[in-house]
């Protein structure tokens, strides 16, 4: 798949409004994290109950990205986009409204459609040549954590100022409607070679009987499930250990804060291994098996026995514990393992479909685990996981498909 030559003005604009659109989507989650509360009481809820909340959004994000990806292989992606972020903002406005909970959770799920880490790499990554293609993915996947720390931050101050949770959600959605009509100004849909010539698109092979994209979407399993395994235990933890609820939520930003900065840096490596001559599958798929769920996996075994010894160590394993690279890379493999950008977005759904799910278990099994066996045995689960995307991601470059993906990759450096 070869996109249209652009300015590099083009590309950035493209990859910064990206950007912010992505940032801003998942800053504009974290005004459930301070409805919780007050949801819990107005409606009578269980701790089991509100947090299907959370649960019902992962749901929608899976969902919705594979459908969505169905979608802009017809009306393209800056369309697909457009119809997302209005689910996004709609959902945003009623939810501090609704005056049911079941409502409140239809609204969640809608909202989980508006979450576009798919279309927003997709309609990135194209514009960047191959040898730079892994620092475009990793910037845009740096916009999640960055999002979600800045969310919480943003989220605090306002509840603060105003003393209300359902104004805090009518600033996050008039924040968003901004950027979103940033986005709408600076996206442009991906036009390739064959378009601009006038002959025939290439015809795209299905995404659905690539063996690496299994393998890719199985390794984006393995990544959610470690990461938000430990983001979710990560405070009630360190409030075991005698820790602040300050001291707990500043882990919990170092430890976003990792990712957002592993991403880029996983991007770096494999472009340079990349212009090194290694095959583009290989490049990423090691770096995200070393230089990512390797670290990860490690820093998470290691965490419960480190962490004891002071909050200067706990922040240091955290940091190790949350780097993952596999974000940034798993973001690049769709657009270089398909010949055309319907079939990249398609395969970014199906990954997103599969590997999402991983974030909503994990929560509820390591919080489990921890109860009943202790909190070594919850981390070890998750470093066990991490483990896994490490064999998976040796693995992709060893498989080939019906029609071998070097094949399509190899007409990427034109």
């Amino acid at each position: 798949m070869t996109a249209l030559a652009e300015k590099p003005s083009v590309r950035w604009t493209v990859l910064i409004v990206n950007f912010l659109i992505l940032a801003a989507a998942y800053a504009s989650l974290s005004t459930w994290s301070v409805a919780v509360p007050f949801v819990q009481r107005s409606f009578h809820l269980t701790a089991g109950q509100v947090q299907l909340g959370a649960s019902v959004l992962i749901l929608g994000y899976a969902i919705g990205s594979f459908a969505e990806g169905q979608i802009a292989a017809r009306i393209g992606m800056k369309k697909t986009g457009v119809v997302a972020l209005l689910l996004l903002l709609i959902a945003q406005a009623l939810i501090p409204v609704a005056p049911a909970y079941w409502l409140i959770l239809v609204l969640r799920f809608i909202q989980g459609w508006g979450i576009i880490w798919f279309l927003a790499t997709n309609m990135t990554t194209p514009f960047f040549p191959l040898a730079r293609r892994g620092l475009a993915a990793g910037i845009i996947a740096s916009a999640i954590p960055f999002g979600v720390g800045m969310g919480g931050i943003l989220a605090g101050v306002v509840l603060s100022r105003t003393g209300s949770w359902t104004q805090t959600f009518f600033y996050f959605d008039g924040l968003l409607l901004i950027i979103a009509a940033l986005w709408f100004v600076g996206a442009r849909d991906v036009k390739t070679e064959p378009e601009i010539a006038g002959s025939p698109r290439p015809r795209g092979q299905s995404p659905y009987r690539s063996r690496v994209g299994w393998l890719v979407a199985m390794c984006t399993f393995c990544s959610a499930f470690q990461l938000l395994g430990l983001y979710t235990i990560l405070p009630t933890y360190a409030y075991a250990l005698g820790y602040s609820p300050s001291q707990a939520g500043t882990a919990l930003l170092v430890g976003g804060l990792s990712g957002a900065v592993t991403a880029p840096i996983g991007g770096i490596l494999s472009d340079a291994l990349i212009t090194r001559g290694y095959p583009p599958l290989k490049a990423r798929a090691y770096v995200m098996a070393l230089g990512g769920f390797l670290i990860a996996a490690l820093g998470t075994f290691l965490l419960p026995f480190v962490a004891a010894a002071g909050f200067a160590v706990l922040m240091f394993i955290i940091v190790i514990a949350g780097w993952n690279a596999a974000s940034s890379l798993i973001g690049a493999l769709p657009t270089e393992l398909m010949s055309t950008p319907e079939s990249a977005g398609k395969l970014f759904g199906l990954v997103i479909l599969v590997g999402l799910p991983g974030g909503a278990i994990s929560p509820y099994v390591a919080t489990l685990i921890a109860a009943n066996a202790g909190w070594t045995w919850a981390f070890a689960l998750l470093g066990i996981v991490a483990l896994a995307g490490v064999i998976l991601g040796m693995l992709a470059p060893r498989v080939r498909d019906a029609r071998d993906p070097s094949a399509a990759v190899a007409t990427l450096a034109g």
